[in-house]
């Protein structure tokens, strides 16, 4: 039994003495350490010499956890104390802090990247493997909004009835609970600024210093569709504003579409208007080629035209009949300066005139939801 000891007290004192001389490493081996309510392990090797401190973790399996984890290593006299500040093992890349306190009381400050492989990052969240890899800039950027529309009302000549159609289509709008954002252009009348709440200005001009006025339309289409009421003789501004801001191409990058809808009062130059509109913007915009049936009730010569067959089987545009509005309760809706909701409540117009707008209503409602434009 003294042998033992006596053997056990000389390798004590060759032990103190090779650590004290620096001619031999220090090897530590943490065999198990309990990391909170974990049974796994986490081997941590410690080499010390002359010159610096290499400590590599091997393994770590720290799940749902951010507290800190306490090591001390007793060397020597001097203490190691490695504090993990904290660690959170959730996350696939995480920074691990160790502040070691080593010998001549300096402090060495180590920073672990716990390994994960390529497979536990998700693509779109890795970066370049190589100084080769360039970010693309001309990749549009993911979207993830509700898919809004641009319903522009035109018409081109003045009196077709494009201020008409974009209240009933308003209306129409309010009367299934679809939200839309409501634009008057037509700074010469805004008889949609008057009777509508929340409506928005545009100004379209070919001054490359106001060409920003217009903006406003496409902004709000971000969080709802806008119906935008035109003026007269703005077709080629409106025309210009799109095809220079390439429009509809960044409207499909950001989930929004364009829709013209054409008033047209049944002449021939309104309808050419129209065909002009189609070989401009045709294959990009759908068209809607509304007959105002309440300046014409005879269709059929259009209908015929070589030109006007030939566009509808080239563009597939959508046809639409709206109805026509009597000519007294017109004028009385228009002079009270409400909607046709409220002219129905008006104790202005009697029984009769009532029921008027309201047949008018129901048919001009039935033929928005009949070209499945708006849903």
């Amino acid at each position: 039994m003294s042998t033992i000891n006596e053997n056990l007290q000389r390798e004590d004192v060759t032990w103190e003495r090779e650590i004290e001389n620096n001619s031999t490493s220090l090897d530590t081996s943490i065999q198990r350490l309990d990391v909170i309510d974990t049974q796994d392990a986490l081997p941590l090797e410690v080499v010390d010499n002359p010159t610096f401190l290499d400590s590599n973790i091997q393994e770590l399996d720290a799940i749902d956890t951010q507290d800190s984890l306490p090591l001390e290593v007793l060397n020597n006299s001097t203490p190691l104390d490695a504090n993990i500040q904290g660690l959170d093992a959730t996350d696939t890349r995480e920074i691990l802090e160790l502040e070691v306190a080593n010998v001549g009381n300096s402090d060495v400050l180590l920073e672990l990247t716990a390994d994960v492989t390529a497979n536990e990052i998700p693509e779109e969240l890795q970066l370049p493997k190589s100084g080769h890899d360039q970010v693309n800039l001309n990749q549009p950027e993911k979207s993830f909004k509700v898919s809004t529309t641009i319903h522009i009302v035109d018409g081109e000549k003045g009196g077709a009835g494009k201020s008409f159609l974009s209240r009933a289509f308003i209306e129409y709008c309010t009367s299934i609970g679809h939200s839309v954002a409501i634009v008057d252009a037509d700074t010469s009348n805004q008889d949609i600024v008057n009777i509508y709440g929340s409506v928005e200005t545009a100004f379209f001009s070919d001054d490359e210093k106001l060409a920003k006025e217009a903006d406003t339309i496409f902004d709000l289409a971000f969080e709802n569709s806008v119906i935008v009421n035109l003026p007269a003789q703005v077709y080629s501004k409106v025309t210009n504003w799109i095809k220079s801001n390439n429009l509809t191409e960044i409207g499909k990058e950001n989930s929004i579409k364009f829709v013209k809808w054409f008033v047209c009062t049944g002449g021939v130059d309104s309808v050419n208007f129209f065909l002009q509109s189609l070989d401009d913007l045709g294959d990009s915009i759908l068209h809607v080629f509304v007959k105002n049936l309440g300046l014409c009730d005879d269709w059929k010569y259009i209908q015929e035209m070589p030109e006007f067959v030939a566009a509808q089987t080239k563009y597939n545009f959508i046809v639409m009949d709206f109805p026509k509005f009597p000519f007294w309760e017109r004028n009385m809706v228009d002079r009270l300066g409400v909607t046709f909701e409220a002219a129905i409540a008006h104790p202005d117009l009697k029984v009769i005139s009532k029921q008027r707008v309201k047949n008018f209503l129901k048919e001009a409602y039935a033929a928005f939801a009949g070209t499945g434009l708006v849903q």
